[in-house]
């Protein structure tokens, strides 16, 4: 796969590094999500000395005898090096890239540090000491430090009572690439197609480089997804027990809600676990972007609101949990007929349910950013209650302005009875008051004449998958290129 976006992240890489002062930069985020790659296509394009080396999950031992023989080779090429060759201490190893940064810019990674730490938690206070009494008075270092165990780098680095705390001049917590990405990842699919890759692989580049476009989305899932060796079968399970030290409540839980459970005490009870504990582990997988607390849009205080749902927004995670592993028994065996039948059946639904509206939702939010809304809304999410359902809403309480928006993913256009139904929902949705309503429509195949008709005696907005493509890839290709973190 083509490496693409990122474009923010290489504009503080270049910007630290052209910094005329030591820098110290922290980048993390989940395994696969590419963080190996933006630095390695960094570094290609680099005009200075850099250092790379990689941590194994191995002993701390192992590793400072790895890291001594790997800087040595560097700093002396052609020299022969004793196998048992190691440096004394990191103490030591640190000090040596102390002297490796007299002359010129040195660039120093430590790719996935917190293996280190999660052999020797001791270095973190070790390289810590090293910072503060040499590194950060040499100014040609440019240390950075990766890390894929989201939380151990923020107990051990991030955090106040962390012993790097604050002395990271620069952080970037990579994130999924957007929606828009997959345009130029999979440029012969269509919109529609791409959101189905979207729905099953998120954003993660590990994923998507799974997919071909010369392929049908159900030849790709045959051949490519659904299939013993592939790395998505097994993921999910292993960044949960990679990430947390109770992996099998977090997956209690998470089980539950993609089974359709999405209250506090429905989820204790399916999950076997107290209402007193739940909230905990709830958090931490908020925490981790796995899944989210969500509130009608029209409530105004939603951090007080007992409305409260809680779903998964990891594309990739809903998808594992939905479709692969309540099979892996089949999916193991080669056996992949009973998950593929499945696939066909309700992959569409899946998809509209959840995919489609969130980037409906993230439409409206680009379109706040450009100034394109008839206002700025507070708060953008989706609306339920027994009497109404709406899938985006948009609200601003002090102009008292909404948007109520419907979306259709269904085969063929959309017709002026579902343009009429929307309008009709907004007296069981709008909060009371008086408020200036706005009304959008998002469909996969577009609308018909009358709708459209209809739609402008309204004065309701029309956007297509197309359209609403087009709008999130312009957006993701204007994004300011600079910032200080991700």
């Amino acid at each position: 796969m083509k490496f693409v976006d990122r474009e923010m992240e290489l504009s503080l890489l270049n910007d630290l590094f052209q910094r005329r002062s030591a820098q110290l930069l922290v980048l993390y985020g989940r395994r696969r999500i590419g963080k190996t790659t933006l630095l390695t296509h960094w570094l290609s394009g680099l005009e200075g000395r850099y250092f790379y080396w990689v941590a194994t999950q191995t002993s701390t031992v192992n590793q400072l005898r790895g890291f001594s023989q790997a800087l040595y080779s560097f700093l002396n090429p052609g020299s022969r090096i004793d196998p048992t060759f190691s440096y004394a201490s990191w103490e030591a190893a640190f000090d040596e890239i102390h002297r490796a940064a007299a002359q010129e810019r040195f660039v120093v990674i430590l790719d996935e540090f917190t293996y280190i730490i999660q052999a020797n938690p001791e270095v973190s206070s070790i390289l810590q000491h090293a910072w503060d009494h040499q590194l950060k008075e040499r100014a040609n270092v440019f240390l950075i430090l990766t890390g894929s165990l989201a939380g151990m780098i923020q107990r051990h680095v991030l955090d106040y009572q962390a012993p790097l705390y604050g002395r990271a001049t620069g952080r970037i917590r990579l994130r999924a690439l957007p929606f828009g990405a997959l345009v130029d990842v999979l440029p012969r699919y269509k919109a529609d197609q791409r959101v189905a890759v979207y729905a099953i692989a998120g954003g993660v580049p590990a994923y998507l480089e799974l997919f071909n476009d010369n392929l049908s989305i159900i030849e790709n899932l045959q051949q490519r997804i659904v299939t013993p060796a592939n790395i998505m079968m097994e993921d999910a399970v292993f960044l949960l027990h990679e990430q947390l030290d109770e992996p099998r409540n977090y997956m209690a839980i998470i089980e539950a809600i993609a089974a359709g459970h999405h209250t506090l005490s429905d989820l204790a009870r399916m999950a076997g676990i107290s209402r007193t504990h739940i909230s905990k582990y709830l958090g931490v997988l908020q925490e981790l972007g796995y899944v989210e607390r969500q509130v009608p849009a029209t409530v105004r205080r939603p951090q007080k609101s007992r409305k409260g749902r809680y779903v998964i927004v990891d594309p990739y995670m809903r998808f594992y949990f939905r479709f692969l592993y309540p099979n892996l028994s089949f999916l193991e065996r080669g056996m992949q007929q009973q998950t593929i039948s499945l696939l066909q059946d309700h992959l569409a639904d899946f998809i509209g349910t959840h995919t489609f509206e969130e980037l409906c939702q993230d439409w409206i939010t680009v379109q706040a950013d450009l100034g394109k809304l008839p206002f700025l809304p507070d708060r953008v999410g989706g609306f339920w209650s027994p009497q109404a359902q709406v899938d985006v809403v948009a609200t601003s309480w002090r102009t008292k302005n909404i948007l109520l928006g419907e979306c259709k993913w269904v085969q063929g256009k959309v017709g002026r009875g579902v343009v009429r139904q929307l309008a009709e929902k907004s007296e069981r949705v709008v909060p009371k008051g008086d408020w200036k309503l706005h009304l959008v429509l998002f469909a996969r195949q577009g609308f018909t004449q009358v709708a459209r008709e209809e739609a402008g005696a309204l004065n309701a907005t029309l956007v297509t998958m197309e359209q609403l493509e087009k709008d999130l890839y312009q957006w993701m290709k204007g994004r300011p290129h600079t910032t200080s973190e991700q």
